[in-house]
């Protein structure tokens, strides 16, 4: 993954994926991402936003990151735009991006893979805002005590988590392994 300049003339086309957890609508313009959600278009108000764009069928490129990333196959060949991300932000996103399939990092080890030991909120607040649903896998980041925190206790995300065999427990570690390089 690698961050490029938002631009701002491109026109942003809309494209469906058939996931195996459900549809992902991407936008993206000349092979850069820009967003990524999952149902129906219009469902929520992030979905709305996609709504505006063009359809377009789904480029090859991008498609053939979404089936190796669902397929638990590390892709790191595609870039996303830059929407408003701070430098730290970025390094969050690229970090979590980098937790294989099927397994989990608390935001503190993320925070310090990332390289900014002790900033774990900050890595909170940079998975809530995660605009590429699945390809920054911010359903793998969990509590440190290994459970979802808030903000990641809903079905989406426990399909997800499903769909990669990862189980977290009520208390205690999840049952998955732990992603520390």
């Amino acid at each position: 993954m690698r961050w490029v300049p938002r631009d701002a003339q491109s026109l942003r086309r809309l494209s469906l994926f058939e996931s195996p957890v459900g549809p992902l609508w991407v936008l993206h313009a000349g092979g850069v991402l820009y967003a990524a959600e999952f149902g129906a278009v219009g469902g929520t108000s992030a979905q709305a936003a996609l709504c505006g764009a063009e359809r377009a069928p789904m480029p090859t490129g991008i498609s053939h990151v979404l089936e190796d990333l669902f397929a638990g196959r590390p892709n790191s060949d595609w870039a996303a735009a830059d929407t408003g991300f701070t430098e730290l932000e970025q390094m969050l996103l690229q970090a979590a991006a980098e937790i294989p399939f099927g397994s989990t990092c608390s935001y503190s080890t993320l925070a310090h893979l990332a390289g900014f030991p002790g900033r774990a909120r900050a890595a909170g607040r940079a998975m809530s805002r995660a605009p590429l649903a699945y390809l920054i896998p911010t359903h793998r980041i969990i509590r440190a005590d290994g459970t979802a925190a808030e903000c990641q206790r809903d079905p989406l995300n426990d399909d997800l988590r499903r769909f990669e065999h990862i189980e977290l427990v009520s208390q205690g570690y999840s049952k998955r392994r732990r992603y520390s390089p």
